[in-house]
């Protein structure tokens, strides 16, 4: 018995939609990066959580993001021009904290801490150990950022400078009692909140931390964060402080602060790069990141002449170097990001 043969159906030449539709028309394959990353806020939508629209997170997120100034038609258009995924961040972390335990355990042998002159210890208790709280200030305004984040690239650029910060606070905490042990009449572990909280050189980079933390909406928060008090704040504490450290011989100091200075820098590049998407998406957006700029721009300056006191507290000179390169890359941040230089 023969079979009839099966009808052939003629195959259609309309292209039917692949796995990485949800891309759009990239014409190519989408990069590890953009599959680990796109489109995986789940708060965007009409009812941003899973409740009732009245609920307060509901009402935060219509309020303070969904409102404001900033418009973009698709946020998920942006991307991190390092390309970070939690498996390269976590890989790329690893290696700097395999070589700073290597500094430690060297410095640590050729009994550093012990060695180090007043000048040094008073640097170090002055300027570094209180330091841990404006990280972790650092450390909220950066996770508030990632929390109210409107798109899923935006999101994960800031989840990882949160854990800059929160690895920041570690280090910082690490030292502080390292130098507790070496010299337990300095007041190190103990005096640091008062020196943060009173120190008069300390209250403008407080100030600055504590006026951003109750800014709540999205767009001013990403300014007064990324565009003033984490860039000059990191310019005082970590590039500066790094300068200062070596000039009074705190080797090991220094060459953590240059460590924790790549962090920094990653932040700047991702920052830059959202400034210019924005503008690039509305120009609109330009007049909106300048006036909030113009805006926080005194906190900022504020953080300059405090941060060259607190670093150089004696020397009027090199107050006024510190200052000025601060100044001056700072206004190359936001050059950079096409917004102009800050206001004086």
């Amino acid at each position: 018995m023969t079979q009839a043969k099966a009808k052939a159906v003629p195959r259609s030449r309309a292209r039917g939609l692949k796995t990485w539709s949800a891309f759009g028309e990239l014409g190519r394959r989408p990069t590890e990066y953009e599959v680990v990353t796109h489109n995986l806020n789940h708060t965007t939508g009409p009812v941003p959580l899973e409740m009732g629209p009245d609920v307060h997170g509901n009402v935060w997120l219509r309020t303070h993001r969904d409102a404001m100034k900033l418009t973009v038609p698709d946020w998920d258009a942006f991307r991190d021009p390092d390309s970070v995924t939690y498996a390269t961040y976590v890989a790329g972390q690893d290696d700097q904290e395999t070589y700073v335990e290597g500094l430690l355990e060297e410095f640590d042998g050729l009994g550093y801490d012990a060695s180090l002159s007043d000048d040094a210890l008073e640097l170090l208790r002055r300027a570094l150990t209180p330091g841990r709280y404006f990280a972790h200030g650092l450390q909220l305004l950066s996770a508030y950022v990632q929390q109210l984040a409107p798109g899923s690239y935006v999101g994960n650029c800031a989840v990882f400078q949160t854990a800059d910060q929160l690895r920041r606070v570690q280090l910082t905490a690490y030292r502080t009692k390292q130098l507790q042990l070496t010299y337990p009449d300095r007041d190190f572990t103990s005096g640091e909140r008062q020196t943060w909280e009173g120190a008069p050189d300390w209250q403008p980079l407080r100030r600055a931390v504590e006026l951003a933390l109750v800014e709540f909406d999205w767009d001013r928060a990403l300014a007064v964060t990324n565009l003033v008090v984490k860039p000059v704040g990191d310019l005082i504490l970590l590039r500066q402080f790094s300068r200062q450290a070596e000039l009074t011989g705190a080797r090991l100091d220094a060459l953590i602060a240059d460590n924790l200075w790549l962090d920094s820098q990653r932040s700047q590049r991702w920052t830059k790069a959202l400034t210019r998407f924005l503008i690039d998406a509305d120009p609109g957006n330009a007049d909106v990141l300048r006036a909030l700029v113009t805006e926080f721009a005194p906190l900022g300056q504020a953080m300059i002449d405090g941060g060259a006191r607190l670093l150089a507290p004696s020397d009027a000179r090199r107050q006024a170097e510190i200052a000025g390169s601060v100044r001056d890359e700072w206004t190359a941040l936001l050059e950079g990001a096409g917004l102009g230089a800050p206001a004086a």
